[in-house]
């Protein structure tokens, strides 16, 4: 083997550790919520440190191997999709030497699978490059910074919202890399902007059960797990207007890292969720870790004020707590908070930390709920009237429906 694949390997190998050796900081088994928390919580962010530390490190000695050898070559823009207001529109993406992915199929083995995540952990990412950026009659030039991403704003065109795409390019010396970022902006009769968690709130992940969290992080794709019933007919009846079609902005926030987006795509698209951006976590060195959620949110929620926000997480992690804190900025603005119970059939510490923060949060406006399923939320909105009486029977339906899905975890 030459010197060269034993560098390439060696370095996707360690990406690959690195997201393992997360995964198991993340979901521990056995220990009460109160140590799940505290211990976690703190061994975690330490070895997430000094994971990100080691990886910076070992970039920057591969991007130097890689430039002295001539390879490494970018071959594919990661286009993430965006999203605006009637002002601004924001965007994110990320230039690789990967081949692109080609997607899951029907017939992949756990295998298959397995080496699915390990090429999505693998990621190399070319820094220092210029990437061209078009929308409408607006170009930008930026630079992928040391994790190879780039970041760009632009106004928003008064054909709004027609033209939401921007078109991305690189230049190589015998050809152009292409990619398109689709971009969400919201139709002028929205009445609210959803603000939805992914893992355990849309996508089953098992963050409490450390041996069902690596099996569905690893040895699954995006056509085998399945969404939480009744919540892809739930986020299509939030995000139709009066006249149907969708409206309403649905924005996932996820402390998933970007390596994941492929993955989550899919799986939202596959599941017919609404769609829209998926707004991950960097895990280089200096990324937003411990407050990427609260300060995503708070940022999603002041750029599009004035409309309410509908906050739907999970007792699993701290969705309850970050959520509450939101709702103190936004006192005016935060209309509902839905926590989904990870395990509705019995109770637990989870549960416990969840009711403590809603009772803590009584006094307020917000409507502040855990909740067994999607059924429920649609109710309790219903009552609210933010979504019509109809729609209840839907997704009790689609509740039912989901439940008869195989799943790995039944």
């Amino acid at each position: 083997m030459t010197s060269s694949a034993t560098g390439t390997i060696g370095h996707r190998l360690h990406r690959f550790l690195v997201a393992t050796a997360i995964l198991l900081t993340a979901t521990t088994s056995g220990i009460s919520a109160a140590e799940y928390s505290g211990w976690s919580d703190e061994v975690g962010d330490v070895l997430q440190s000094t994971a990100a530390s080691i990886e910076e490190y070992s970039d920057m000695r591969w991007r130097q191997f890689a430039d002295r050898m001539g390879f490494g070559e970018p071959r594919h823009i990661a286009a993430y999709r965006g999203y605006g207001n009637a002002e601004t529109l924001w965007l994110r993406g990320r230039l690789l030497s990967n081949e692109r992915y080609g997607g899951p199929e029907e017939d992949d083995s756990w295998w298959d699978n397995l080496k699915a995540s390990y090429q999505r952990w693998a990621s190399d990412e070319v820094a220092g490059a210029k990437i061209r950026l078009s929308y409408v009659d607006q170009q930008k030039e930026v630079v992928t910074d040391s994790e190879g991403y780039y970041y760009a704003e632009f106004a928003v065109d008064e054909n709004f919202p027609r033209t939401a795409t921007v078109l991305a390019e690189h230049r190589l010396e015998d050809e152009v890399l292409h990619a398109r970022h689709r971009i969400l902006l919201p139709d002028p009769t929205a009445r609210y902007v959803v603000i939805s968690d992914v893992d355990d709130t849309v996508i089953h992940t098992g963050l409490t059960d450390l041996l069902t969290a690596a099996r569905l992080t690893f040895l699954n794709n995006a056509k085998t797990r399945k969404p939480l019933r009744g919540v892809a007919a739930l986020y299509r009846a939030l995000a139709a207007g009066d006249a149907g079609g969708s409206v309403n902005p649905v924005i996932y926030v996820s402390n998933s890292a970007w390596n994941m987006y492929d993955l989550l795509r899919d799986f939202m698209e596959l599941n017919d969720l609404p769609r829209g951006p998926l707004l991950l976590r960097d895990l280089g060195i200096g990324a937003d870790t411990s407050d990427h959620k609260i300060e995503t949110i708070t940022r999603v929620t002041r750029r599009y004020a004035p409309l309410p926000v509908v906050l739907i997480g999970d007792s699993g992690q701290h969705d309850a707590e970050i959520y509450a804190e939101v709702a103190k900025r936004f006192p005016d603005r935060v209309k509902a908070i839905y926590i989904r119970d990870v395990d509705p059939r019995k109770d637990s510490e989870h549960d416990e930390m969840v009711d403590q923060i809603i009772e803590g949060h009584r006094s307020r406006d917000t409507a502040f709920l855990r909740v067994g399923d999607s059924g429920q939320i649609a109710r309790h909105l219903a009552e609210m009237g933010i979504l019509d009486e109809s729609v209840v029977n839907r997704v009790e339906r689609a509740v039912e429906a989901d439940a008869k899905r195989e799943t790995l975890e039944e």
